[in-house]
Formats: structure tokens, C-alpha cells, sequence
């Protein structure tokens, strides 16, 4: 019976908004704050771009050291873990002319990118421009490239492998 008013309490906060106050249903008297148990989150600085007035929130320029503009060999590494597939992209032209060319597929399959290599605000923008109608993130894929084994983009990854 305890497990079902904490299922209930759960579900009530899922669909609670962030503003609205917390409707207690059933308090044991057992309850602790959740907030110590949560990792501490540090203030958040916001990097100027250099030469600009402009805030960036990542800082430049946005290295993958591991990676490099080049071909890449299809392969069929399962990756199940991968929610939605994902591609890498730097700011070169080739990645720019990849991108270009697999935009419309990139969108009709819900693809999400990185920005593995930028060195300032306007090849980022311009990239941007390019990714129109795509969610592409500026950061670094040096923490999983290793790891995976890449070492070339553009590159497209998805549950069946990867692939240029």
C-alpha cells in the first residue's frame, strides 16, 4: 500500500509544473529532503568571444584532438544505446559540403549533431546557417571519440553503426 501513494506522489510531481506547489497525498513522517543526494552544481560562466561584446556559452575555440576532416569507412558497430543518431561535423569544408548534401536526411531521420572543430563565433554561425532545420550543439566529442574509435568526421552514428 506504501509503494502505491509513492507511486501516486511520483506521478503527480512528474506532471506538476515547476511553479505550482507540491500537493502532499500521504506523508509517513519518513520523508527526507531529496537535495542533499543531488550533485552541487557550479555557477555557470558565460565566455566572451574573442574580439566581441557578444556572450558565448562555450568556450572557443571547440577542439576534438582526436579527430580530423577525412573519409570514414562504413561500419557496422552496433551502438543500441543511441536514443537518436547522431553526426559529427567541424567547421571545414567538407564537413560543410557533407552537410550540405545529407541535410534533408539528417532531418527525416530526427539526426542530432556536434560541432567537433570551430574556431570562432562566425565559422559556428556559419555552420549553423548551413544545419538550418537541425539541432547541432558546438562541443567537443573528444570525451566518447576515443573511446568509439573515431577518428575522421563528417560522420553520421546510429544504433547499425557509422557512416559518411
Amino acid at each position: 500500500m506504501r509503494g502505491l501513494f509513492g507511486l501516486i506522489f511520483l506521478l503527480l510531481c512528474l506532471g506538476a509544473h515547476a511553479r505550482e506547489p507540491l500537493t502532499v497525498i500521504y506523508d509517513s513522517g519518513d520523508t527526507l529532503p531529496l537535495e542533499p543526494y543531488l550533485p552541487k552544481r557550479a555557477p555557470q560562466e558565460k565566455t566572451t568571444v574573442q574580439g566581441a561584446n557578444r556572450q558565448s556559452p562555450f568556450n572557443l575555440p571547440i577542439t576534438t584532438p582526436s579527430m580530423q576532416p577525412g573519409k570514414v569507412t562504413a561500419t557496422p558497430k552496433a551502438l543500441r544505446y543511441l536514443q537518436r543518431p547522431l553526426f559529427l561535423v567541424g567547421a571545414d569544408q567538407e564537413s560543410r559540403n557533407w552537410l550540405v548534401e545529407k541535410r534533408e536526411q539528417l532531418i527525416r531521420i530526427g539526426a542530432v549533431g556536434l560541432l567537433v572543430e570551430a574556431k570562432d563565433r562566425q565559422e559556428i554561425e556559419a555552420v549553423l546557417a548551413i544545419a538550418e532545420g537541425l539541432r547541432l550543439v558546438p562541443a567537443s566529442a573528444e570525451s566518447f571519440a576515443t573511446k568509439l574509435g573515431l577518428s575522421h568526421y563528417p560522420i553520421l552514428l546510429s544504433k547499425e553503426g557509422w557512416e559518411q
